[in-house]
C-alpha cells in the first residue's frame, strides 16, 4: 500500500537515510553519500528526479554503474569514471504544448534520448503519459548526474540482494507523491520501469 506524502516530505528526505536495517536495500541522498565518502565503488543505482515547476513535467533517470574508478564533484554535479547503464521515465502532462516532438529532440530539460517507438506509453488519471523505454542505453568512459538548484532530488542504492523490491517501491511512491498519479498506474508504471533496469548489462 502506498501512502499520500506531502511532496515537501519526499524532498526532506534527499537528505535522509532512505532504507535502512540490516534486511532491506540502503539508499541516501547522492550528496550526502558523496560528501561521506559512503559512495560504494562496486557499484549501485542512482535514482535521479527533475520535476519542472509549475507544469507536472517530470524526467525521471535511473543508472546502475560498477567498478568506479574514480568519482569527484564539479559545477555541474557528481561525475563518475566508469561504464554504466540508464534508462528514463517521462511523465508529459496533458498540457505539455510539444508532445508532438520527439522526446530525443526536445529542448535541454524536457529531452530523453528516446523516440516514441522505443516506449512504452501509460496513460495516466488526468490525461498524462507516462514513457518508459523498452531497452536501456549503455554509458560509457564516464557519466555526470547533474546537480539542480531545486525542484530534483538524486539517491543511490546500494546493491543488496532485494534492492530491486527497493528500487520498485520508490519509484512507485514517488510518481503517486510527486507526480500525482493514481495509485495504479503508479504501480504499473514501476513494474515496467524495472523490466527495463533488469536488462541492465553492467553486471551481467
Amino acid at each position: 500500500m502506498l501512502l499520500k506524502i506531502p511532496v515537501i516530505y519526499l524532498k526532506y528526505l534527499a537528505t535522509q537515510i532512505f532504507f535502512k536495517d540490516d534486511n532491506m536495500a540502503t539508499a541516501t541522498a547522492l550528496i550526502k553519500a558523496y560528501m561521506t565518502e559512503t559512495i560504494p565503488s562496486d557499484g549501485g543505482f542512482i535514482i535521479t528526479a527533475y520535476f519542472t515547476a509549475g507544469s507536472g513535467y517530470s524526467i525521471y533517470e535511473i543508472t546502475a554503474y560498477r567498478n568506479v574508478k574514480d568519482i569527484f564533484r564539479t559545477d555541474e554535479g557528481v561525475t563518475f569514471k566508469t561504464d554504466g547503464n540508464r534508462t528514463h521515465i517521462l511523465v508529459e502532462p496533458a498540457s505539455f504544448t510539444k508532445k508532438y516532438i520527439e522526446p530525443v529532440n526536445r529542448e535541454a530539460g524536457f529531452s530523453i534520448p528516446y523516440r516514441f517507438n522505443e516506449m512504452t506509453i501509460i496513460p495516466g488519471p488526468k490525461s498524462e503519459k507516462i514513457m518508459i523505454p523498452e531497452k536501456p542505453i549503455s554509458l560509457y568512459t564516464s557519466f555526470t548526474i547533474l546537480e539542480k538548484q531545486s525542484d530534483y532530488f538524486s539517491y543511490i542504492f546500494f546493491p543488496t540482494k532485494d534492492v530491486y523490491v527497493a528500487i520498485k517501491k520508490f519509484i512507485a511512491d514517488s510518481l503517486y507523491n510527486d507526480c500525482n498519479l493514481g495509485l495504479a498506474v503508479s504501480k504499473e508504471v514501476s513494474v515496467k520501469a524495472l523490466d527495463t533496469i533488469k536488462k541492465f548489462s553492467i553486471f551481467g
